[in-house]
């Protein structure tokens, strides 16, 4: 995702326009706020349904992206039964502090008894980092999309991690590191759903990603169709998380 970030500058200056904005999602709603981690306050954003919630689900926006760019996959899962959390932060290289610290802020919290955690792109590698640090029993699983790797620190992560694990990936790529992450998901004994010929390493971001994105990652917009399956299947696999009993 860095051929993002080395672009973006640009795009504000040029007003880059971003693709159709995503369809809102009945029985669910975006919620503003921060969190204080590490001592820094942090944007977040938070994905309620108008039901009571089943679980809590951390879905991390990647490198060089925001929550924004998850807007309609988080609303998703809040329809489907999340309370869903996503933090607006530097995710260079999965953010190691960071996901420590926000590890030790959902173990103290008493409404989180079992999350899933869930991730794209370098945010894979932050929800897996954050699983890890968690004490067993409060991780229902970890759910990546699409995942990248740095410097070797998927394997370790995901091998902390008692609960299942799965991911899904699209073919090698520029944004995906040319899919440097998939020997550290064979490792770890992973679920891997290959998404296939066509479908793209923005595709978990669909409507709310942006040209600019598109352009720099090489491998085409995201299609409705692959968005939409995507998104049922991950939602299903999360709900199976949530319902799977505690080590």
């Amino acid at each position: 995702m860095r051929r993002i970030a080395a672009l973006a500058g640009a795009a504000l200056a040029a007003g880059c326009a971003a693709l159709p904005p995503a369809a809102p999602v009945a029985g669910a709603r975006a919620e503003a706020g921060t969190l204080v981690l590490a001592g820094a306050e942090v944007e977040a954003t938070w994905y309620r349904a108008d039901a009571a919630p089943a679980g809590l689900l951390l879905l991390q926006h990647g490198f060089a992206r925001r929550c924004a760019n998850l807007r309609e996959t988080a609303l998703g899962f809040a329809a489907g039964g999340f309370t869903v959390l996503c933090l607006d932060a530097d995710m260079a290289r999965g953010n190691a502090v960071l996901a420590t610290a926000l590890a030790a802020h959902l173990a103290q919290r008493a409404d989180a008894p079992r999350l899933v955690l869930a991730g794209h792109s370098a945010g894979g590698l932050f929800a897996a980092r954050v699983a890890a640090a968690l004490p067993a029993a409060r991780v229902a699983g970890v759910l990546l999309f699409d995942p990248v790797d740095a410097a070797g620190a998927l394997a370790p992560a995901l091998a902390a991690v008692r609960a299942p694990a799965h991911a899904f990936v699209a073919p090698p790529a520029a944004c995906n590191a040319q899919g440097n992450a998939r020997p550290a998901l064979h490792a770890a004994a992973a679920t891997v759903v290959e998404l296939g010929t066509g479908a793209t390493h923005l595709d978990v971001e669909g409507g709310d990603t942006e040209r600019l994105a598109v352009a720099a990652c090489g491998d085409g917009p995201p299609r409705a169709e692959a968005v939409t399956r995507l998104r049922a299947q991950a939602l299903q696999a999360a709900q199976a998380m949530a319902l799977r009993p505690a080590p």
